[in-house]
């Protein structure tokens, strides 16, 4: 077991186990499968019941990691706030503690702590749970990945060949140094997730400069559209001019046409409110003019 399986422990919801919180299918998840479940208010009592409570908590204080050995200074892995949006980040005993992993409090919203930063990431990505967290957790394993090496770098005396034989560095003020720009890169990562998260998935839609793809949307899938009774809902819009009465006589060439059709087939052609509003201003200016 490594240190990646305990964070991945801290983060298990009940995947792939007939109690999975975001399981496909379980309607309490919503559309894109979001594990959390709000504390009780007024009405769970009167209902009665109960919701499963996972391992991975979205009011999660903080979770961490402890490596202690008697050859050297013991690790603390601290993850603040929830473990599902949180990022591990390493620190020494005696090191001083940077003051962004140091404050973060519930009563003050604050971007200057670590706290907030994976508060805001829980929040965001609870709106399209599946398709967010995989940006999440990328990004999680990326960074977490760089701190072990990190610590393997420096703190390790890589001159020994067996694994179970290496010795800890020195602990050092330059070691020190390292680790708190270590951890100003988190928070300034998790930050910055959180807003690329906000823009990439505003309103519903998906948007992707990197690819050129912007304003697209996958929609609902197919079995919460089913359960929630979709087909039962209103009958489609129509799909006609949305404004603007063509006026009279536009079958015979108003406003410019040649009795031939043209002017029928431009006015069949606008289905939007905006196309139609432009047709029906450029008529009037011809109507006007003449």
């Amino acid at each position: 077991i490594g240190l990646t399986d305990l964070f991945r422990f801290h983060r298990y919801t009940y995947q792939n186990t007939p109690y999975d919180l975001g399981a496909v299918g379980n309607l309490a998840a919503g559309p894109f499968g979001s594990p959390n479940r709000w504390n009780k208010g007024i009405n769970e009592p009167e209902v009665g019941g109960h919701w499963e409570r996972s391992i991975g908590l979205h009011r999660t204080s903080d979770s961490y990691v402890v490596q202690s050995s008697s050859r050297h200074d013991a690790v603390l892995w601290f993850g603040p706030a929830s473990a599902l949006s949180t990022i591990y980040v390493p620190f020494v005993v005696h090191m001083e503690i940077p003051s962004s992993y140091r404050s973060g409090i519930q009563e003050v919203f604050s971007r200057s702590s670590a706290f907030w930063a994976s508060c805001v990431i829980q929040n965001i990505a609870n709106l399209k749970w599946k398709p967010m967290m995989e940006i999440v957790q990328t990004v999680q394993q990326n960074l977490e990945r760089d701190s072990i090496q990190l610590m393997t770098n420096e703190l390790l005396d890589t001159t020994y060949t067996n694994p179970e034989d290496l010795e800890w560095a020195t602990y050092s003020e330059d070691v020190e140094s390292k680790l708190t720009a270590n951890a100003a890169h988190v928070v300034e990562a998790a930050w910055k997730l959180s807003d690329d998260l906000l823009f990439q998935f505003a309103s519903g839609f998906y948007n992707d400069p990197d690819t050129n793809v912007m304003g697209e949307t996958d929609g609902y899938p197919a079995w919460w559209l089913n359960a929630v009774g979709f087909r039962d809902g209103p009958p489609p819009p129509p799909i006609g001019t949305k404004c603007c009465r063509p006026p009279a006589g536009w079958e015979d060439g108003y406003g410019g046409g040649n009795g031939d059709g043209s002017e029928r087939e431009r006015y069949e052609n606008v289905v939007t409110g905006k196309e139609a509003m432009k047709a029906f201003l450029r008529d009037e200016s011809v109507t006007r003019t003449n």
